[in-house]
């Protein structure tokens, strides 16, 4: 009996989907850096890539350790690659601080969003910061200085037979970060999240499905960046429609995306500006 195409597709796809998967996770670990340990190798990746490589923090103190002072209050999150054991990427997530809204995030000091400064949107968001990878991690051509690129890569050479449906899994390695940065949003109810990046990142942050809104203008913060906002939920429903790969790992195939699905939205998607932020936007410009 002859399979109908369409048929034949979608269970070829599905294959690849599951597959990424389990070979995503055979190639790469997420653990959170909750060790004196742990934290010290990620500071020492930090250092690497932000000051080492990019020049842009320098320890007065000469140590090969790049850290702030928010630090302290941040959950950190340490990415391996199984096979050689190397620090793969980290970064670092911000909840919001009931006691001094105000104070949750970096951004806070570095963007004047007015959805930065009203305690009621600062409750439901969270913040991903100080985001990157391993040099040896974002070698290719079209990889930025901080994050590696996604576009159609060339395919896995194995002796897989399935080998030739699966695209390498590196370009893809920032997806396992991403996936525990929405857990601990969501854990905690928290449906947005704010992150600023280098604008070359933008063009691969939609080939996964990453939807945003710009938060103002780009800011001088390590190069320059542009602060963003999303919501989890948007994202995943995105990204399940654009890049089922992507979805597979970053909801760790629907668990996340079933527990977004269960929490309160806020109300600034369909509009980036409601009433509290233009009234905000008036204040300033009379």
């Amino acid at each position: 009996m002859n399979i109908p195409d369409h048929l034949f597709e979608t269970a070829l796809q599905a294959i690849q989907q599951k597959t990424f998967y389990q070979y995503y996770w055979q190639t790469f670990d997420v653990v959170r850096a909750d060790t004196k340990e742990l934290r010290e190798r990620v500071f020492r990746l930090r250092y690497e890539v932000f000051c080492k490589e990019n020049h842009f923090e320098i320890p007065a103190d000469g140590a090969e350790l790049e850290c702030d002072a928010y630090d302290g209050r941040a959950q950190h999150f340490l990415m391996l690659h199984r096979e050689s054991g190397a620090d793969a990427g980290t970064l670092r997530v911000f909840l919001p601080d009931s006691d001094n809204p105000q104070e949750s995030f970096p951004l806070q000091n570095q963007c004047d969003h007015p959805l930065l400064m009203i305690d009621t949107k600062i409750m439901n968001m969270a913040e991903i910061s100080r985001f990157c990878m391993a040099k040896k991690f974002r070698q290719r051509p079209l990889d930025g200085r901080i994050l590696p690129a996604y576009y159609e890569a060339e395919k896995e050479i194995d002796k897989n037979p399935l080998g030739q449906f699966f695209r390498r899994r590196i370009p893809y390695a920032p997806l396992g970060l991403l996936r525990v940065a929405f857990e601990t949003a969501l854990d905690s109810n928290i449906p947005d999240m704010v992150v600023a990046l280098d604008p070359t990142n933008f063009r691969s942050m939609k080939r996964i499905g990453l939807s945003y809104r710009v938060l103002g203008p780009r800011i001088d913060v390590h190069g320059t960046q542009q602060p963003i906002v999303f919501n989890i939920k948007h994202v995943l429903d995105n990204m399940a429609m654009e890049n089922p790969e992507c979805w597979e790992i970053v909801s760790d195939q629907g668990r996340l995306h079933k527990k977004a699905n269960t929490i309160a939205q806020n109300e600034w998607h369909d509009s980036v500006f409601d009433e509290d932020c233009r009234e905000m936007i008036m204040k300033k410009l009379i």
